[in-house]
């Protein structure tokens, strides 16, 4: 079904960086702009519900946060990537602000996503695939039943937890040695004394973060808030990100983007809402380019090499997810 001459990723933004323009490598400033409005858009609903006596409009008002949140963690997704601002000391401390909606020590995110998984997507160091059978134990097999799409529990709305868990295991992951990690985790990239400091240091700042609108907004009311946003959020996000890999091969060795990847179709007014993360494959090939440009390289890519592209309707490729077993097949490629 796919094509067996896995090649490397910078074999493809050789042949493809003269087809981007100039403008995309620029910082796209404007979007702290959108996640400024999203942030007053949340702590606006945060009031909202510490004056609020009906639990009903609670709930309502708290998945609107979570959606609100997903925006936030897509648009952070973005700015960790250095595609907003360019000056590194000033992301930090920027990423640390709106990481904290989504309770992930951006840290922790660089390290994962950024310097692991974009290097290795379906190969065994990615610490976003699938377990392989070889790892098969108790803990993976309540892990991978409830918490990955598979078509044991097809559907399952447990799967909807999922970036919950994925945030919690790799920060518990940190503090694991070298040699260690969490049964559920796939693999631990390695993190040094300074690294550790701090993430230790942006966990204090998420707990101190949530904890001063608890006390805000009420502690009841907090906790129940909390709750359904964070699984709000978490459910609104997974259900987008299990198409992006979860369908596609795995590999041994070369992390082919065009062979591991998936893009998806979907309206183009709610990409926009979400910064373009449709265009994922794309964003495999080149990380640190403003995403709005992505659209545009999508069909320098479909010219390029129609027989290796993969983008597909969002339904057909969130079905594809559910074909898979509990475990996936070691890789032999």
């Amino acid at each position: 079904m796919y094509p067996n001459n896995p090649m490397p990723i910078r074999y493809y933004q050789k042949t493809l960086a003269h087809t981007i323009p100039s403008e995309a490598y620029k910082p796209a400033y404007y979007k702290l702009l959108y996640m400024s409005i999203h942030a007053v858009w949340i702590f606006g609903l945060m009031g909202m519900i510490s004056i609020s006596s009906s639990w009903l409009c609670i709930l309502f008002i708290s998945v609107l946060i979570g959606f609100s949140i997903v925006c936030l963690f897509l648009y952070s997704h973005e700015l960790s990537h250095g595609a907003v601002i360019k000056k590194r000391k000033v992301t930090y401390l920027i990423k640390n602000f709106f990481w904290a909606f989504s309770g992930i020590p951006p840290t922790v995110w660089d390290r994962v996503h950024n310097h692991t998984h974009h290097h290795t997507m379906n190969t065994p160091n990615d610490p976003d695939r699938k377990t392989h059978i070889s790892e098969k134990n108790i803990w993976n097999d309540i892990y991978n039943l409830f918490i990955y799409p598979n078509k044991v529990i097809r559907y399952s709305l447990t799967i909807g937890f999922a970036m919950v868990f994925y945030s919690v295991k790799h920060t518990v992951a940190v503090f694991y040695s070298d040699a260690e990690k969490p049964a559920i985790v796939t693999y631990r990239p390695s993190y040094n004394k300074k690294q550790k400091r701090k993430v230790i240091i942006e966990i204090c700042y998420i707990i101190c973060f949530w904890l001063s609108i608890w006390y805000l907004i009420g502690i009841e009311k907090g906790v129940i808030m909390s709750a359904v946003c964070w699984v709000s959020y978490s459910s609104f996000v997974i259900i987008f990100i299990i198409t992006q890999h979860l369908g596609r091969p795995l590999y041994k060795d070369v992390a082919d983007p065009l062979l591991t990847s998936t893009s998806v179709i979907i309206p183009r007014w709610l990409d926009r809402i979400i910064d373009w993360h449709s265009f994922h494959l794309e964003h495999h090939m080149f990380p640190s380019i403003n995403f709005d440009y992505y659209p545009q390289l999508s069909k320098k890519i479909e010219n390029k090499y129609p027989q290796k592209y993969h983008r597909i309707p969002f339904f057909k490729a969130l079905k594809d997810t559910f074909k898979n077993g509990v475990y996936i097949e070691d890789p032999f490629h």
